[in-house]
């Protein structure tokens, strides 16, 4: 214990010590610069301000602080919190008015946002004030380096500029191939490209407007703006970096430094006076504003259909992968890191208003609005609203009302299940016995295949394929080979194949050929085999080349001809996206989620998590 209590001191010595110690050294600095006849004049020069400066000051310090509170937008959409909009911007601003003010503002902005939001929990509040912190760290960067390769900047800017031009689409090539980082057993997202894209844009414009607050408060001529902009940028970022309360000392260095020659009183009441205007009177504010907490939200209970009465039972694969169905519109939503996506097709018919409520959903968790593997109706809507839409898979359909083996097209089904029957093996339906069993065959599988894929497609767990009808092959005892498919009301998806080497020739087409027979039984009209990649322009020779390098990154054509054995028909599923690079970003971000998915859930996390699937907690303004 006494070793826990001598660490934590130290930690804290560091932690408020070294502030203290650079405040100190900045005063010091800031001693030899600036004569004592400049300091006894600061008051006479503080008075001179107008009340037009002032005014103009704090218009544009109310403008940085409308775009400083998006960032806790962003950051509670990137964290999925439900917070409204609305109480984000205002738990934002007071945190981070307190934040910047006190200092150590990881902490502080931290207690603001929780003594706020009675919705957030202490370690939530923690998680958003340092994914806020983070990430204005990162864009004060990008910003700070651009705007000093544009405008007159200190030679010595011109490493922060290269450091800028690398770190940009450094930082985008991470957010999107490493969106979640892992400590231990706790995951945190991070934003979206489309949330960084925000983040930099609102800090952007943050710091130019908190720039243009002090330029009004300086004496008139003292430098031009676009000057006086990197000078501010670098010198903020300096008082950040120094975690002292409010930057004061590196702040005021950095910018006395860089104007030793205009270094008078004027000069220094105008930073003084801003001061005042752009850290005290928010804090102030902020101090009052605390008083009172928003109100906590009213749950209200809002059901939907569950995901054996959606109209595609393929939709049942989202279960695996933190999907949801929306009440209003009974829609299958699937968030990957760049996008939320409708997966196939939702319960309400398809129509302009459901594109509305794909984007008013995507755009609640921060993501681009996308629809994969949607049927026509969806796609021409789309279409008709301007929407890229795209032919991308074409889905193998078996009508169970006239499925049977006779006839010249299903002749080669017919073969390989005589070469099947032939080889002795045995057939099981409904029930995995095995577990284990069926657990090693998969493992077997993965290592031949090259691991499992993921996103719309299902991964072999106990839990996931319990709820599944199950058809298994057994050669004597052991298990050879399995099936799985969803089962909804009027349809079934073929979901997972898995077969071992020793599974005779012919097994699978065997095991889909009883699982027909099965949905027949059980008065399915239908029967997905599940898609395969299409052609979008056939006469194209570009998507048929794009099309032959997406069958092979999907496995080859093996799968066309094992579904093409049974006659199906074939129906058209489309992609479709805001716009063409929105298109392209979202089909690319799946492809990576399928080719690289997520560690799949704990059974308990999984349970816990369908548990609510089905409904949605919204205020009761919102209901």
């Amino acid at each position: 214990m006494q070793w826990v209590t001598a660490r934590w001191v130290t930690r804290m010595t560091v932690r408020f010590g070294v502030p203290l110690a650079i405040l100190g050294v900045c005063v010091v600095f800031l001693g030899r610069q600036v004569p004592s006849d400049v300091v006894e004049n600061l008051p006479q020069q503080l008075a001179g301000i107008s009340a037009l400066q002032w005014g103009l000051a704090a218009l544009l310090t109310a403008g940085s602080f409308f775009a400083v509170a998006q960032y806790d937008v962003q950051a509670h959409r990137t964290l999925g919190t439900g917070v409204s909009d609305t109480h984000a911007r205002i738990s934002g601003a007071v945190g981070i008015a307190i934040g910047q003010t006190v200092g150590f503002g990881l902490f502080t902005g931290a207690l603001a946002r929780w003594r706020m939001v009675p919705d957030l929990s202490v370690g939530k509040a923690l998680k958003l004030s340092a994914l806020v912190s983070l990430t204005f760290v990162v864009a004060w960067g990008c910003a700070t380096g651009f705007v000093a390769a544009l405008l007159p900047a200190p030679p010595w800017t011109t490493t922060l500029s290269v450091v800028a031009f690398v770190l940009l689409p450094a930082c985008g090539f991470v957010l999107f191939w490493w969106p979640t980082v892992r400590i231990g057993r706790h995951r945190l997202p991070l934003p979206s490209l489309r949330v960084a894209g925000a983040i930099l844009f609102w800090a952007s414009l943050d710091m130019i407007l908190a720039a243009a607050a002090l330029w009004v408060l300086l004496p008139a001529g003292t430098l031009p703006f676009g000057t006086l902009l990197p000078l501010f940028m670098v010198a903020l970022g300096c008082g950040l970096m120094s975690n002292t309360p409010g930057g004061v000392g590196p702040f005021e260095l950095v910018l006395v430094s860089a104007l030793a020659k205009d270094a008078d009183a004027s000069l220094l009441a105008g930073i003084m006076a801003f001061r005042i205007v752009y850290y005290a009177a928010p804090a102030c504010i902020a101090v009052l504003v605390m008083l009172r907490p928003l109100r906590a939200r009213t749950a209200v209970l809002r059901t939907g259909p569950g995901w054996v009465a959606l109209p595609r039972s393929e939709a049942q694969a989202l279960t695996q992968n933190r999907g949801w169905i929306t009440p209003d519109y009974g829609a299958p939503m699937w968030p990957t890191a760049q996008t939320v996506t409708l997966f196939t097709d939702p319960v309400r018919p398809a129509d302009h208003d459901t594109l509305t409520h794909v984007r008013a959903v995507a755009r609640s968790h921060g993501r681009c609005p996308m629809i994969y593997k949607s049927g026509a109706r969806l796609a021409h809507a789309a279409r008709r609203a301007g929407w890229a839409v795209l032919h991308l898979a074409d889905d193998a359909i078996i009508e169970t009302r006239d499925y049977t083996v006779a006839g010249p097209a299903r002749a080669r089904l017919r073969r390989k299940m005589r070469a099947a029957e032939k080889s002795g093996i045995r057939i099981q339906c409904q029930a995995m016995l095995d577990p284990d069993a069926a657990r090693a065959l998969d493992l077997a599988w993965q290592v031949q295949n090259g691991g499992a894929r993921g996103g719309s497609m299902g991964r072999y767990t106990p839990a996931y394929v319990q709820n599944q009808w199950v058809v298994s092959a057994f050669r004597g005892s052991d298990l050879v080979a399995f099936a799985t498919f969803h089962m909804g009301e009027t349809d079934w998806c073929l979901d997972l194949m898995r077969n071992g080497d020793d599974a005779p020739d012919g097994t699978m087409h065997a095991l889909v050929h009883q699982a027909i027979q099965d949905a027949q039984a059980a008065g399915a009209a239908r029967v997905s085999l599940a898609s395969i990649i299409a052609c979008p322009d056939t006469a194209s020779a570009a998507w048929r080349w794009a099309s032959q390098k997406a069958v092979q990154f999907a496995g080859g054509t093996g799968l066309r001809q094992f579904k093409s054995a049974f006659a199906p028909r074939w129906v058209p599923r489309y992609a479709a996206a805001p716009s063409w690079p929105a298109l392209v970003l979202g089909l690319a971000d799946i492809a990576r989620t399928i080719r690289a998915p997520d560690p799949l859930l704990t059974e308990d996390a999984k349970f816990a998590h369908q548990e609510d699937e089905n409904y949605e907690l919204a205020s009761r303004k919102a209901a």
